[in-house]
């Protein structure tokens, strides 16, 4: 694990090394004449990747009230948040911080958490796919692309609900009957909105950039990048996520001098600024679970 951070934190500096060329080598005065009047977006920026997590905090939160764990209140609001914390884990490690946290609240067995931990992965991971599904249809024809969405959302829980008779007896076996609901449907267009507010957040980042990107090679070139970093194995996608990012816009034809700047205003907005949130979230998490065991400790025995 600790060479994997040392092996992201290198990629990353090469990326970051790579963009500073581009960005000396390139126009950059126009570039930060350009950036100084576009200060105003920042803000619109942060309030979309704030959406974007409030969204997957809620559609989390959704799925464990599914699995029967008490999720919709503060304590489980910051237990869902507190995953944050471990954005720079390698390999996805950090969705075990939420089942941690509501096993230690008393909200459920570990087990049971670290179920629906599981069904909330398959279900955003299904709610990306049926997002870029209709983004490219919706290139091919405007009205083909929440049709495209949708079908990929119902045939994604219809697969599901299949492959639960195969998985019934192992620790991965999630009840055929939760697959087929119409509020498990609703999750997934939550996720998918919450993809959404993440990709609109890199589009409002670079629209009006010379190159002329488009919101939906924006919204597909962020989700992309995301997938592509997680896959990875990269602690948070560090690296390989901005490394995507940049090419991406390289591909879209912004100018080299500008990649840098757009880069790192979008990891600072929806990464990074969320880490010591996270670690907030956790220690207030872990302070409720010790209230919780002194409330039990203390508690008088029956008569």
């Amino acid at each position: 694990m600790h060479w994997s951070r040392v092996a992201a934190f290198a990629l990353l500096g090469v990326v970051t090394a790579y963009g500073i060329y581009q960005f000396a080598g390139g126009e950059w005065r126009v570039a930060l004449e350009s950036w100084r009047g576009r200060l105003g977006v920042l803000p619109v920026v942060v309030a979309l990747a704030a959406l974007d997590v409030a969204l997957e905090v809620f559609a989390a939160m959704w799925v464990y009230e599914r699995f029967g764990v008490r999720a919709f209140d503060v304590r489980g609001a910051l237990a869902s948040l507190a995953m944050r914390a471990g954005l720079l884990l390698p390999a996805q490690l950090n969705r075990l911080i939420r089942p941690d946290g509501f096993a230690r609240l008393g909200r459920g067995d570990l087990t049971r958490c670290l179920e629906a931990e599981g069904a909330t992965l398959a279900l955003d991971t299904l709610s990306v796919l049926a997002l870029i599904a209709g983004l490219v249809a919706f290139g091919w024809s405007g009205v083909a692309g929440p049709a495209a969405a949708l079908a990929v959302a119902v045939g994604g829980l219809a697969a599901g609900r299949f492959a639960s008779g195969w998985l019934e007896g192992t620790r991965f076996a999630v009840p055929a009957e939760f697959w087929w609901r119409p509020s498990t449907l609703g999750i997934v267009g939550v996720e998918a909105c919450s993809w959404l507010s993440y990709g609109v957040a890199f589009w409002v980042l670079v629209r009006g950039l010379p190159g002329g990107v488009g919101p939906v090679e924006a919204i597909l070139g962020s989700a992309l990048a995301s997938i592509v970093g997680s896959i990875s194995g990269s602690p948070g996608g560090v690296g390989v996520t901005d490394g995507v990012l940049g090419a991406s816009l390289h591909w879209m034809q912004v100018p080299p001098e500008h990649l840098a700047l757009v880069v790192l205003g979008f990891r600072l907005a929806s990464f990074w600024l969320w880490i010591p949130l996270g670690w907030i979230a956790l220690a207030l998490t872990r302070r409720g679970s010790a209230e919780l065991s002194f409330e039990v400790a203390a508690a008088p025995e029956p008569l």
